[in-house]
């Protein structure tokens, strides 16, 4: 159940769903990262007093003083040294925050940071991660099947790049101009979410100002994460034009608070990117409207572009022949840039998922599905049926959970053995007809009003499809409706109904389909009740 959701306002959650938030991570997300028994990572305070205390006689005013004046010291090349020695650069792995931070699929994150811990979490998560720290690879557009990671400051594998010194930040906006401008650009289009982060840096304060003062009150308005803040905190963040978010702390610890509140936000956005997408063929729509709980029909199909015509024609219509539902990335438009989150929520929803290797957004859509694989085994839940056309990477075999959950085909190019082996793999989730007759009782029984009423007539076109012969709605150019079923149904005497009555079933499903109208306990007892009668009394349930 959600804790932390409560505590984030509405359009800042319609935001997330819609992909319009910048993360900007900082020292505060580190302090998180696992490290060996007696370290620590510091916070931005602590980092300057560490410096301070390697100089005699100097009381600094701040870290950036305190780094400045070691800079000054003993060298360029030493100050790195010693900061990769304070930010334990080997030993610090990323932690159970990280964790559930990159699990959220944000195409785009900002970060001060001059650690490698999201790089190294992203990996873990086998997600694409394209770190962007010089101006020239602003145009380089290499991360649109993963996450661009925007270092603001550098890190420590580019000590010419770094921002840390008064130096540094004095010059950084006439040194980086274009990451400057790229920055600011985001801040007018997408709602900042600070995440660690103190705002405290000079220049990227700067860039904020320079944006409210040319945009004024039409500025979108910025938002930190905090758990268990003081006053003085919020105030110091309202001052600069950012709403805190403050988490209650309770008998958490930091880290707790911040990786639960991360993962209600990934559910969240799973759940809500395909209520605010334009699903654009109706079979998975219904699917889509049912709750995450019903028994799922639904296939997702991973091909390169020009392979899909041929699926259509070719294997989609075996798939449907089956009962299942076939689904690909085209059939759904999303708001916002996150091409991401839309393809991880229908594999979120999906009962299988069938990937043809071939592409470099294919190999990525791949890694998303071993990640979906991979939660549900740690989560103790039942994972997608995964099948993978083609070459298959050696990651994808590396862990024998997964391996066990994965179906190799060679190739369906020309049907034959390769087309038997896909239908052969997925009729093993096929839903039986029992579950899929219980469905619409139990959504009723839920008070999933409008998933019973779909879930009932979806039941009642299998039947009458199956008792006619066509169990394929893709073998011919127009399949026939639904009042066409019943009444070809009726004309052979499988069923006995009046047309008006299915008529006034099929009417409400497409408002429960189409529309936000409320569906009501009676509306949908009378329909999922009338299908279980007509079904009954035709003889078409055991």
């Amino acid at each position: 159940m959600a804790r932390y959701l409560q505590y984030f306002p509405p359009p800042l959650l319609d935001d997330l769903a819609k992909g319009r938030w910048l993360p900007v991570v900082g020292a505060g997300m580190s302090l998180n990262a696992a490290l060996p028994p007696g370290k620590s990572m510091p916070l931005w305070g602590d980092l300057g007093k560490s410096f301070e205390n390697d100089l005699a006689d100097f009381s600094a005013t701040g870290p950036v003083d305190a780094m400045s004046a070691y800079e000054h010291e003993y060298g360029r090349a030493r100050l790195i040294e010693r900061l990769s020695e304070f930010l334990h650069l080997r030993d610090a792995q990323p932690g159970e925050v990280h964790r559930a931070f990159c699990s959220i699929k944000f195409d785009l994150v900002c970060t001060t940071n001059f650690d490698f811990l999201l790089e190294r979490q992203y990996d873990l998560v086998s997600r694409f991660v394209n770190p962007v720290v010089d101006e020239e690879q602003l145009s380089s557009n290499i991360a649109s099947d993963g996450t661009q990671l925007l270092k603001l400051h550098g890190d420590l594998r580019h000590p010419s790049r770094l921002v840390v010194t008064e130096g540094d930040y004095d010059s950084f906006l006439v040194k980086y101009p274009l990451i400057a401008t790229y920055l600011a650009n985001l801040l007018i289009t997408k709602t900042a979410v600070l995440v660690g982060y103190s705002l405290d840096d000079p220049d990227f304060r700067q860039v904020w100002q320079v944006v409210a003062q040319r945009l004024g009150k039409t500025r979108r308005q910025a938002y930190a994460i905090a758990v268990g803040a003081q006053q003085s905190d919020v105030a110091r963040y309202a001052r600069r034009g950012v709403t805190l978010i403050n988490l209650p702390r309770g008998k958490r610890s930091y880290g707790e608070v911040l990786a639960a509140a991360f993962d209600e936000l990934a559910a969240y956005w799973r759940s809500r990117v395909l209520e605010v997408s334009t699903v654009t063929e109706e079979a998975p729509l219904r699917e889509l409207k049912l709750p995450r709980d019903a028994s799922s029909r639904l296939v997702f199909f991973s091909l390169q572009l020009q392979r899909l015509p041929i699926y259509r024609e070719r294997i989609f219509p075996e798939v449907e022949a089956l009962g299942l539902v076939p689904v690909t990335a085209d059939d759904v438009i999303s708001p916002g840039d996150s091409i991401s989150a839309k393809i991880d929520a229908l594999m979120d929803r999906a009962t299988a998922i069938v990937v043809e290797v071939g592409s470099t957004w294919t190999l990525a859509e791949l890694r998303l599905a071993l990640s979906r694989t991979r939660e549900a085994i740690n989560g103790d839940r039942r994972p997608p049926k995964l099948i993978v056309i083609g070459d298959v990477p050696s990651y994808a075999t590396s862990s024998h959970s997964i391996e066990a959950s994965l179906t190799h085909i060679h190739s369906v190019e020309d049907g034959g053995q390769g087309l038997s082996q896909l239908i052969q793999a997925l009729r093993e989730v096929v839903p039986t007809d029992a579950v899929l007759g219980r469905e619409p009782a139990r959504l009723l029984k839920a008070g999933e009003y409008r998933a019973a009423v779909i879930s009932a007539m979806s039941l009642l076109e299998a039947a009458l499809r199956n008792a006619l012969g066509k169990p394929d709605l893709s073998r011919v150019r127009r399949p026939l409706s639904m009042r066409q079923l019943v009444e070809e149904a009726r004309q052979l005497e499988i069923v006995v109904v009046e047309a008006a009555e299915v008529a006034a079933w099929v009417k409400l499903r497409d408002v429960a389909v189409h529309s936000n109208a409320r569906v009501t306990h009676e509306q949908a007892s009378s329909v999922v009740e009338g299908v279980n009668g007509l079904l009954e009394r035709s003889g078409l349930v055991s």
